[in-house]
């Protein structure tokens, strides 16, 4: 059973969703004068060391070895494809942006119960209904007959601009609706992502109808499969464990969201998208499958690449050579075309320790199957940092996975007695949950 959550244990929840915040109104800035370089690689490390010296966090032992020797072994093959692999070419930039990236997920917070865990949840419902309130304004005002403008571009100077990203287009070709990034997204697939894990949060703290109707509303509106395919596996694993009874209540409103987007143009488009894994060329192949077919030869044309790799950045020359629009560097390719057999696997494992012991098995899985297959998941910061915030840092958790505590349990007064999840989070915010 879940107690009500300590002051220590509240801390920490408002400390990690501080962190969510940042993230996403961060995210198109980038380091003042250095447009390729996000503001928020060196804004989320400043978080760790001030989380450090107030002891909201500590570091774990054992994702720090397993980064350490990432580190090493990935400098080491460097030296080594120098002299013994022909074809490489190496960036220490590139090299140097995967280990900045990925250090704040060496520290794990020092309060990590599940109280806790539950009372960050609430706080990204809040964060994620207000950014796909954005998107949905973004959306309405299209269709009202505004154009869209770029209010971020129109008001901050370029050269605290992340480039590199198309920040937006339209739900079609010629159309003159763009898809929603509630102007201060990166992308709307990242967007996606991020209403996407609020939807799931949402349901963990049986938030409102209202807050979940938007959300899903938002959801749509970016006319992106990225924060669809992150709700489907969550909701997936949800349905195999015992907290499948907290879908209960979203059941109907699920059907009709699904009946009712049928019948508009942003929802026949996300249904057409469902079959993109099959179609080459489109957006989910060139993310998930493409690419391997363009790495693929390449990485065994030599015995010495293929055991000690290309170089830091060699895959993504490689993708760029091909001048297809869209297609991008998964996670696997990326780990070991750059870094070969031996390195790529100590640096895998590690990675893959980011995502082991999470609180809530419905985000780890989630994330993971977002960032290893759907996602340039290793070195764009605002892509990761979700992980950070949702797995990595409340690992190893401390109890039982949250799936494993009982759902609501309907009574005949039509109330419902209130499970451990809910008696947790009204205790924080008792808005969030119907009383």
């Amino acid at each position: 059973m879940i107690e009500t959550p300590t002051p220590q244990e509240r801390r920490a929840a408002r400390w990690v969703a501080g962190l969510f915040l940042l993230i996403v109104l961060l995210q198109r800035f980038s380091v003042p004068g250095l447009p390729e370089v996000a503001l928020l690689i060196p804004v989320i490390i400043g978080w760790v060391v001030l989380a450090f010296i107030r002891r909201v966090v500590v570091l774990d032992q054992s994702r720090l070895t397993w980064w350490l020797a990432a580190a090493f072994l990935t400098s080491m093959a460097m030296l080594i494809q120098d002299r013994w692999v022909p074809s490489a070419e190496i960036s220490i930039t590139a090299w140097g942006l995967i280990f900045a990236v990925w250090v704040p997920f060496t520290v794990k917070l020092v309060h990590r119960a599940s109280a806790a865990y539950l009372a960050m949840l609430r706080y990204i419902t809040v964060i994620s209904a207000t950014l796909a309130g954005g998107a949905v304004m973004m959306v309405g005002s299209q269709l009202l007959g505004l154009p869209y403008r770029d209010w971020f571009a129109e008001r901050v100077p370029e050269s605290l601009q992340l480039g590199g990203f198309v920040l937006s287009y339209p739900i079609v070709y010629g159309s003159e609706i763009f898809k929603a990034n509630a102007w201060i997204g990166l992308e709307p697939s990242m967007v996606s992502v991020q209403i996407g894990l609020g939807l799931l949060a949402a349901i963990f703290v049986q938030a409102r109808i209202a807050v979940v109707v938007l959300l899903l509303l938002g959801l749509i509106a970016t006319v992106s499969g990225s924060g669809i395919v992150m709700v489907a596996v969550g909701l997936t694993v949800m349905l195999v464990h015992r907290c499948r009874g907290l879908l209960l209540r979203y059941a109907g409103l699920a059907l009709v969201t699904v009946v009712a987007s049928t019948f508009t143009p942003f929802g026949q488009l996300l249904l057409n998208r469902s079959t993109e894994f099959q179609s080459s060329g489109s957006s989910a192949s060139l993310r998930a499958l493409e690419p391997y077919s363009v790495l693929y030869p390449r990485w065994i044309e030599q015995f010495s690449g293929v055991v000690f790799g290309y170089g830091p950045g060699s895959s993504q020359r490689v993708v760029n050579e091909t001048n297809i629009l869209g297609l991008l560097v998964p996670t696997p390719a990326k780990i070991f075309y750059e870094y070969g057999l031996i390195a790529g696997l100590v640096l895998a494992v590690f990675l893959l320790m980011c995502y082991w012991g999470s609180p809530s098995r419905t985000f780890g899985l989630s994330l993971l199957a977002s960032l290893w297959v759907l996602q340039p998941g290793t070195t764009t910061v605002v892509i990761v940092a979700p992980l950070l915030v949702l797995v990595t840092l409340w690992s190893p958790r401390i109890g039982q996975p949250i799936e494993k505590l009982l759902p609501p349990v309907a009574t005949g007064d039509g109330t419902g007695s209130r499970s451990p999840v809910q008696r947790s989070v009204l205790s924080v915010w008792p808005p969030l949950v119907r009383k």
